[in-house]
């Protein structure tokens, strides 16, 4: 699977509310929504719609007097009302893939607050063909650190393994690199090898929370994981976590990495 274009530009941006760093200091931003073609999409998909990095809550005037929503559980309903219909695109018909952390503070008082996500993956399954996905290093599910059970019947957690969705294989890996011993960290050497081993499994999507950078354009990430990645066959990689200014990039062995941190991109079937 390649991606074939992706707009420059975002085609959407929608309004939610960023925890600032303390009472009252929350303030209106806004979430870009980017579109693009791939190739190699299965026959019964018509888009792939990508995010993660989803750190902020509905406005007050969405939330209609109640508590604020999630801005990842808010998303799915207004994508599916107001976006795909104007993209003519089939909700039934388009897989999900969330690279983690969607998690703030219901006062928006705090800046990289965890807790529970199991209302935005349940959200996104609910409206959307099927949803996989990993873990970010703010993500809880309900009290626990991973879900004990489905999410729901069409939502697949990945962490070190993979699954088949539509002939799409999907693989993943959760968490960022770090002490072992705080949640979603493992040390790199741990992440390098759950690297390795998906990536000889020659998965169409490898799904990171945690990713590789990129030195050309100056982009955060891992050195060591650009490396490993480079080593194999190319593949398309989703990663958050790091905001860059960019969506797409590609590495020197043809590996695409699409970089969701705190953007929506949607891929329809190249024509």
């Amino acid at each position: 699977m390649r991606i074939v274009s992706i707009t420059e530009h975002p085609i959407l941006e929608i309004p939610f509310l960023n925890a600032g760093k303390g009472p009252g200091a929350f303030y209106t931003d806004r979430l870009p929504v980017h579109t693009g073609e791939v190739s190699g999409l299965p026959g019964d998909l018509e888009a792939l719609l990508a995010t993660a990095d989803l750190q902020g809550r509905e406005r007050f005037q969405e939330a209609n007097c109640g508590p604020q929503r999630l801005l990842g559980e808010a998303l799915p309903e207004r994508l599916c009302s107001e976006l795909l219909p104007e993209l003519n695109l089939d909700p039934n018909r388009t897989g999900v893939i969330l690279a983690g952390d969607f998690y703030t503070v219901p006062n928006l008082d705090k800046r990289g607050g965890s807790g529970d996500v199991l209302p935005v993956w349940r959200a996104f399954a609910e409206s959307f063909r099927w949803v996989a996905g990993v873990a970010g290093n703010h993500d809880t599910f309900g009290n626990r650190d991973e879900p004990t059970r489905n999410v729901s019947g069409n939502a697949h957690y990945l962490d070190g393994n993979s699954t088949n969705l539509d002939s799409l294989v999907v693989a993943g890996i959760g968490g960022i690199i770090g002490y072992p011993n705080k949640l979603h960290r493992k040390t790199e050497s741990d992440f390098l090898t759950y690297t390795e081993l998906l990536l000889d499994q020659l998965p169409d999507v490898l799904v990171m929370h945690d990713g590789p950078d990129f030195p050309a354009n100056d982009l955060r990430g891992s050195s060591n994981i650009r490396g490993t990645l480079e080593r194999f066959p190319k593949t398309l990689v989703v990663r958050g976590h790091s905001h860059w200014p960019i969506p797409l990039v590609e590495m020197a062995n043809g590996t695409q990495v699409l970089n969701v941190d705190c953007r929506v991109v949607i891929l329809r079937r190249a024509q």
